[in-house]
């Protein structure tokens, strides 16, 4: 053998009598320990645990099972495991430590459902949670792949969750989505399964398209099919079957569409004679006219849909275009609309009366249904400029700015001779601004000296990320309802700003500064405390919709000359329909400056939580209640310590384009004080540029 070999095996024979000797020392220096005092605690073993547990005199069945109960907290190497054998671990004991340390570095998976579903041209929010034993896992990328071919990549967040906001798409159908992490085997439900259902009703094709009786003479049955903005059949749409076309039209029949989106109505009786058009309406929405002739009986009729002898198939719904359209130029939008429906009864898919009823509907401020029917004439006629041109009109006064500006650039791409529409592309380009403001006046009961005016209040938006506001408020707080307790009145001055950041400006920072100061009569009557006040908002959209959901937090600072006012809010905002949702808050602070300043400074706590709706249409008129009930804890008195009950309504009216009126009633039962209630009106006004 060579010196070279014989020192090497001679290193190896000495590096393998020094591991066993090392670990002779340590079964030495734990023999003494009792592995049931190992298994009676909580946490995973360590490595100096585990060798313990290797050495000890106790029976192998107690070793394994004390392996099993407490798992690993660590991650043995190829050399741990080498030493637990050279210590004597059983193999059993080595696959069940092996195990453990496969499950304490196994990632797992949460979803927060396993299926959603979403209408047509909607979202879904799906949150993915990433955790390792337990612990979560912030800043893992991963990956959500659809089973049509889509992905989407998000990286997980301090929290380990991952929120991506699905697109439903236009067509009805199960998509499948399915998480993964590269190079990472993941426990637990990966998948989520997406089904997109039809869209509320938009269209109806009536089948027969005109109906002529004679007086007394039973009406047919009328075949109805429903579809969504896309062309998908609508089910379940609770269709009436109307003989006029005003709010009080007697209903002739109702039914529910099938799966297909049709329905049969059949009109029960005789029909009334007086209507000269019936409506296919799902709620309030029309979806279809219907026109209707009866003539006397003695009078001959042609059968249901059948036209007239020289009369062009599509005279009907030619004469009706061209009626909208005079009416649109006369300045008609109502008359308009019906004229156009009248022709979408006889040809639904006709792109030309669609454009007109989507007109009248523009005319009429109702950009959200124009929309929809600009949208119609599109897939219609796709190479129509006119279509195209509305559509950008319709999407500009919708706010949807972007959506506007590609419409517009479509119709100067089939139609370059519209040099004008350059100007509104590049307008709508521009960071959008605006300014609002509102003026209020009220008064509040068992206080002589609240009459008057009681807040002023602008707001400035620069950009769609930059916010300035500011205003004078006298004890209304519409903002802020946990700063008010009691019926005396602080005058407050504040400003601020706001800074949206994130995907589709979902976050959002805001500061605020002021001062408040009351009349402080025990002093003396021309006495006045002031405060400064500071104020802190984050806020979560949780998509880029502006109707998503949204969560605010943040606290409130008032500094005195001794001890300072604090609280901490948090509020909830969250859809649960079209115009509706559901609205909570909750807070927690101490105050020093009472609104009871007969009884001088003392130190209030006091917890709130607010719940309530809100309703707000796409034209800003707004109803929203809150029901609120506190807790007051006083170090002054047990007379001003007890539940405080808070009712606040706030409403919203639009008059014109920028133009509305406001109102606030709150009633509130604060311990210690007569119930009051304050009364507020106020003017709003709103005036943008570069279509803000």
């Amino acid at each position: 053998m060579s010196a070279w070999a014989a020192g090497t095996v001679g290193a190896g024979f000495r590096s393998s009598i020094a591991r066993g000797a090392l670990a002779g020392a340590i079964a030495l220096a734990v023999l003494a320990i009792d592995v049931g005092e190992l298994a009676a605690q909580d946490t995973g073993l360590s490595k100096s645990e585990l060798v313990r547990v290797v050495v000890s005199p106790d029976p192998a069945a107690q070793k394994l099972e004390t392996v099993r109960e407490r798992c690993l907290s660590f991650e043995p190497t190829d050399g741990d495991w080498r030493d637990l054998r050279n210590l004597g671990a059983s193999e059993e004991l080595i696959a069940a430590a092996q195990q453990c340390a496969r499950e304490a570095q196994a990632v797992t998976v949460a979803l927060n459902a396993s299926r959603a579903t979403v209408r047509a041209g909607d979202t879904t929010m799906v949150t993915v949670d990433l955790a390792r034993a337990g612990s979560a896992i912030s800043g893992q990328a991963l990956v959500l792949s659809g089973s049509d071919g889509t992905r989407f990549s998000r990286t997980t967040n301090a929290s380990g969750r991952a929120f991506i906001s699905l697109p439903a798409g236009e067509r009805i159908g199960s998509t499948r989505y399915t998480v993964s992490v590269a190079g990472v085997e993941l426990q637990g439900p990966t998948r989520i399964t997406v089904t997109t259902v039809a869209d509320v009703a938009a269209l109806a094709t009536v089948d027969p398209p005109t109906l002529a009786l004679r007086a007394g003479e039973s009406a047919p049955e009328i075949r109805v099919s429903v579809e969504d903005r896309f062309g998908n059949p609508v089910d379940g749409a609770e269709l009436s079957l109307v003989a006029g076309t005003g709010a009080g039209a007697p209903v002739l029949a109702t039914m529910a569409t099938e799966a297909d989106g049709t329905a049969a109505l059949q009109v029960v009786g005789d029909p009334p004679s007086d209507a000269a058009t019936w409506e296919i309406r799902d709620g309030e929405t029309v979806l279809a006219s219907l026109p209707v002739q009866i003539e006397p009986a003695d009078v001959a009729v042609p059968a249901a849909g059948v036209v007239a002898a020289g009369e062009a198939p599509e005279a009907i719904d030619d004469v009706a275009v061209a009626a909208g359209l005079a009416s649109l130029e006369a300045g008609d939008a109502v008359a308009a609309e019906q004229s156009f429906r009248e022709a979408l009864g006889v040809s639904p898919r006709r792109a030309d009366a669609q454009k007109g009823l989507a007109e009248s509907m523009l005319a009429q401020g109702r950009a959200d249904e124009a929309v929809t029917w600009f949208e119609f004439a599109t897939r219609q006629s796709p190479g129509d400029a006119d279509a195209w041109d509305g559509l950008g009109r319709a999407y500009s006064e919708a706010g949807r700015r972007d959506d506007a500006a590609a419409a517009f650039a479509r119709a100067q791409e089939i139609d370059p001779s519209r040099e004008e529409l350059a100007t509104e592309i590049e307008d709508l380009g521009r960071p959008p601004g605006y300014v609002t403001g509102v003026l209020w006046g009220g008064s509040t009961s068992g206080n002589s000296e609240s009459g008057g005016i009681r807040r002023a209040a602008f707001d400035v938006s620069v950009s769609p990320a930059v916010s300035l506001w500011g205003g004078w408020d006298r004890s209304l707080a519409p903002r802020s309802p946990e700063l008010v307790r009691g019926p005396d009145e602080w005058d407050a001055w504040y400003g601020g700003g706001s800074l949206s950041y994130g995907s589709g400006h979902r976050l959002s920072t805001a500061v605020e500064f002021g001062q408040r100061t009351q009349q402080f009569s025990p002093i003396d009557e021309s006495t006045t405390l002031s405060q400064n006040v500071y104020r802190l908002t984050q806020t979560v959209r949780f998509a880029e919709d502006r109707r998503a959901t949204e969560l605010r937090f943040g606290g409130y600072l008032g500094r005195w000359f001794d001890t300072d006012d604090w609280i901490i809010f948090t509020r909830l905002k969250t859809p649960v329909g079209r115009d509706l949702g559901l609205v909570a808050s909750a807070s927690y602070g101490q105050t020093i400056g009472t609104n009871w300043v007969e009884t001088g400074r003392h130190s209030d706590k006091d917890g709130r939580v607010y719940a309530g709706v809100a309703w707000e249409n796409d034209k800003g008129l707004l109803v929203q209640p809150l029901v609120g009930v506190g807790s007051v804890s006083s170090d002054y008195s047990d007379d001003l310590s007890g539940t405080l009950v808070d009712l606040l309504l706030e409403g919203a009216v639009p008059i014109s384009r920028g133009v509305g009126i406001h109102g606030y009633v709150r009633h509130q039962r604060p311990p210690g004080s007569e119930a009051y209630t304050t009364f507020a009106l106020g003017l709003g006004f709103k005036f943008g540029w570069a279509g803000g």
